[in-house]
């Protein structure tokens, strides 16, 4: 049984990008290739430990997250640390000006020296952060964004997020030794012309937290925000500085003034559950992918989608399977709840795990654990409920680019399914 102490470590350290990486996002075969550092993508690591279990949070200044890269990590710790597994959650900040650490086609070529040098950057850092732990206390609470800063890229005047959602971790001293913050808002006020590696708003906003000494240390939990740009969003260098200074004052001082709405919250018990769950996707059989192909050349549209089908469609004939199984990982201290997306859900869902949460103080965490794309609602489905349609553009974009990945789409429950698991593993924590 947990003693009632909680104690946490932090550590940090830059994530190295060779110069020519591939820069992920904003479009297939682009060739944005790393031109300098305009400023360092950081693994930031907090471990919490109450005697008796160890969670571990790896966040990163990445664009995507890999299964299987999680689990090497996962591994070497274990064998390091003595400990369970089901506490370690990794996870990406999602900026778009950085490297990708998962495969796929075209959006960013995988290097696999970077891929297996942060790998071993991640495990040091949480070797570091163990060894510094120290008793503390938690605190909770939101502060409300007086500024909208996104906009839903989906659904005009569509809902974003909010709120910050913020975690103080306090020491007998007062000081605040870590503060965690939550915030669905994709990392894209740097776009495609932009050739240097950048943590892009989320990096500026933890250098702010850092520079005001709002807390000693800072973690970053990527919120729910598959739907949700900063607006404006995807500009050159020259632009992008003005927006970003604007875009990461505003957010911190938003969050600063929050600060003092705060609730002591119980940090006992403490678990998680990763639980590996097949996903509800549609029957692309070969009939399946061989019909939609055939309209598709006949338009003479969508090349990029055409391509990658006619290469599902063969891997399909060959014997291999399009079946999307994912880590779904939920984590507990005490009245924190800490429910991890392997991708990137729409904002909705965020607010429907904060409905249906047992816990007072629920986080949903997007790109953690893995890489199986978008998660939209059914009213998105709705919409786009055909591949071949003619009406392209958001929307259509989050359920139908899977093809890069050899993914079929999601069926349109999907976002009710993945609440619905998420329930089932917390009821049980």
């Amino acid at each position: 049984m947990s003693n009632g102490i909680l104690n946490l470590g932090c550590a940090s350290n830059i994530i190295d990008v060779p110069l020519f990486t591939e820069l992920y996002g904003y479009g297939p075969f682009l060739g944005r290739r790393n031109r300098g550092v305009r400023d360092p993508l950081y693994c930031r690591v907090a471990s919490f430990s109450d005697g008796n279990k160890r969670l571990i949070f790896i966040a990163n200044d990445l664009v995507t997250m890999d299964a299987d890269a999680a689990w090497e990590i996962r591994g070497e710790l274990v064998k390091r640390l003595k400990i369970d597994s089901s506490g370690i959650m990794v996870s990406g900040s999602h900026t778009h000006s950085g490297p990708t650490v998962s495969p796929g086609i075209g959006w960013g070529e995988l290097d696999l020296n970077f891929r297996n040098n942060w790998i071993k950057t991640a495990i040091d850092t949480a070797v570091k952060a163990v060894s510094d732990e120290s008793k503390v206390i938690l605190k909770a609470g939101k502060s409300v964004l007086k500024k909208t800063l996104g906009y839903n890229r989906v659904q005009k005047d569509g809902p974003t997020d909010p709120d910050i959602r913020w975690i103080k971790c306090l020491p007998p001293d007062g000081t605040v030794k870590l503060l965690i913050h939550n915030h669905g808002m994709h990392g894209v006020v740097f776009g495609k012309e932009m050739l240097l590696v950048s943590a892009d708003w989320i990096g500026a906003a933890n250098k702010l937290i850092l520079d005001k000494k709002l807390a000693e240390n800072v973690l970053f939990l990527y919120g729910a925000a598959g739907n949700i740009n900063t607006n404006p969003c995807c500009l050159n260098l020259e632009k992008g500085e003005t927006e970003l200074k604007r875009i990461s004052e505003s957010y911190t001082d938003d969050l600063k003034n929050g600060l003092s709405n705060e609730t002591e919250i119980s940090s006992c018990p403490m678990n998680a559950v990763i639980k590996q769950v097949k996903l509800p996707c549609e029957d692309y059989a070969p009939d399946k992918i061989s019909g939609i192909i055939d309209v598709l050349r006949k338009t003479n549209t969508r090349l990029y989608m055409l391509q990658r089908l006619e290469e599902m469609l063969l891997y399909v004939k060959a014997g291999n399977k399009l079946d999307v199984v994912a880590d779904l990982q939920v984590l507990r201290m005490g009245d924190l709840y800490f429910y991890a997306f392997p991708g990137e859900p729409f904002t909705e869902l965020a607010r429907e795990i904060e409905k249906r949460s047992p816990g007072k103080f629920p986080v949903s965490i997007a790109v953690a654990n893995g890489n199986c794309r978008y998660f939209p609602t059914r009213k998105t489905f709705d919409e786009n409920s055909d591949i071949t349609q003619p009406k392209t553009g958001f929307g259509f974009y989050e359920i139908y680019q899977g093809c890069g990945r050899f993914m079929p789409p999601y069926k349109p429950d999907i976002a009710e399914f993945l609440i619905d698991k998420f329930m089932e593993i917390a009821a049980k924590l």
